[in-house]
This record gives C-alpha cells, sequence and structure tokens, in this order.
C-alpha cells in the first residue's frame, strides 16, 4: 500500500474541494432526488461523490464505495485497501441550513479502518488522522482529554433511517445510553465521531448505521487513542452497530 500520509493528503485534498462545492454551490444543490419517511437525497450528495471518486481514482489504485454510487460490499470480506466516502453526512440538516453536515472519506482494509478526514466545510475544521498516528484539525495535531466516568461522559448518538423505531428498540436505547451524564444528536455520525476523536464528547453509539457514515469517523478515534467496538447487524448491507469513546470504561460492561 503507498504511504499513509500520502494517501491522507489526498484524501483531505478530495474532502476540502467537495466541502467547498457544497458550501458555495448550497442553493441549487438542495434539489431534492429522493424522500422517504426517515431519509432525504439531494443533488449536492452525488455531485460532491462524483467529484470525490474522480480525485481518489486519479490518485490512487483503490476501489471506492461510496453512499450514492454504491460499491463492491464484499470488500469488507478481503484484507485489502478501499475508500469507504460519504459525500455529504447530514443531508437533511444541509436541506434545512443547519451547519452540522461533512464531507467524510475513510481509507479501510476488510472491517478495519486505517485512515480518515471528516471536513466541516461550515466551521472550516478539517479532522484527519491515521490509526495509532495520531489526530490533526487543520494540520495541527490535536491531543483530546475524555472523562473519566460514565456519570460525567457525554454521549453522541443518533437514529440513522434503517433503524426500527418501535416501542421495544426505543427502549432498549434508553437503556444503553441513560448511564451517560449528556446525550446529544448532531445530526451527522461523521461529525459525531470527529466530536469524540478530538474530546468535545466522550462515548459514541448508533445501531444499524452505515459504514460510509462511520469509516471516516471510527479511524479518526483509534487515531486519536480511543477504541471501537463494531459488529455486522446481519440485516442491511454494510450496516453496524457501533460504540465508539475515548476510554474502554466509558463503555458498556
Amino acid at each position: 500500500m503507498e504511504s499513509l500520509e500520502k494517501l491522507l493528503a489526498v484524501a483531505e485534498t478530495a474532502a476540502r474541494e467537495a466541502g467547498g462545492i457544497l458550501r458555495e454551490g448550497a442553493g441549487d444543490l438542495r434539489e431534492v432526488t429522493f424522500s422517504d419517511r426517515h431519509d432525504v437525497k439531494l443533488r449536492a450528495d452525488v455531485d460532491s461523490e462524483r467529484r470525490i471518486r474522480a480525485l481518489l481514482q486519479g490518485e490512487t489504485p483503490y476501489p471506492v464505495v461510496g453512499e450514492e454510487e454504491g460499491g463492491d460490499a464484499s470488500l469488507t470480506e478481503r484484507y485489502e485497501p478501499y475508500w469507504v466516502v460519504d459525500p455529504l453526512d447530514g443531508t437533511f440538516n444541509y436541506l434545512r441550513g443547519s451547519p452540522q453536515c461533512c464531507v467524510s472519506i475513510g481509507l479501510m482494509r476488510g472491517e478495519t479502518p486505517v485512515l480518515g478526514v471528516v471536513y466541516d466545510f461550515h466551521a472550516g475544521e478539517c479532522f484527519a488522522g491515521i490509526v495509532a498516528g495520531g489526530l490533526r484539525l487543520n494540520g495541527e495535531a490535536l491531543v483530546p482529554e475524555w472523562a473519566r466516568k460514565r456519570d460525567e461522559a457525554a454521549l453522541q448518538t443518533g437514529f440513522p433511517s434503517g433503524m426500527s423505531r418501535g416501542s421495544a428498540e426505543l427502549h432498549e436505547f434508553v437503556g444503553r445510553v441513560q448511564a451517560y451524564k449528556k446525550v446529544r444528536m448532531v445530526g451527522s455520525a461523521a461529525l459525531a465521531l470527529a466530536y469524540v476523536a478530538a474530546g468535545r464528547s466522550d462515548v459514541y453509539y448508533e445501531s444499524s448505521i452505515r459504514l460510509w457514515d462511520v469509516a471516516a469517523g471510527l479511524a479518526l478515534v483509534q487515531a486519536a487513542g480511543g477504541l471501537v467496538r463494531m459488529r455486522a447487524t446481519g440485516g442491511k448491507t454494510l450496516a453496524y452497530d457501533i460504540w465508539a469513546a475515548g476510554r474502554s470504561d466509558l463503555l458498556p460492561d
């Protein structure tokens, strides 16, 4: 595999370019192309992904799995590098003019995160990291401080479109998150994980979240010295139950 630093730079360039397009062209790009009970897609999602794919495939030999144009799901079963792209994480926020959205690009081997970039194009914050190689924010090293106890910790979570919202499932959800001091939902899994990596929150949990939503963020948490638990749901393709935290004692037993 090519130098991880070089690959990280390629991913950051692609994320920044796509983010610039999304930031400057928000009016036209908010055209709705799909909507159902719990999800929405915009022209922005497709335009951003196509630009990212062109840049990644022009600079590297690795295949791409993206939210909008798909990819080979069996790559998770083989230990070879591939890109995982969410071209606009937080699409509904973007549609409504809320700034909690980002571009997310991760590199994985099988189900193992390698590196990630999460670019919050409204805030101008680019989180980047290589697993076990440290976290950077806009090129500067960032060393997080996390809470030491669950009852002092802030947990980031959400309700992804694939999550069941029945009474039993919601009761189970409450049981999993009520031990924490605060529970936050920003509407973007990638940003939520970046906030954990940066020490702005301490724990992340979501059920039935798709790989493209979390690949980059999981790499960031591990780059910063945190840890992740990742379990395929066995339902929808590339859907996982995810826990991530800065410290192991902040996770459920």
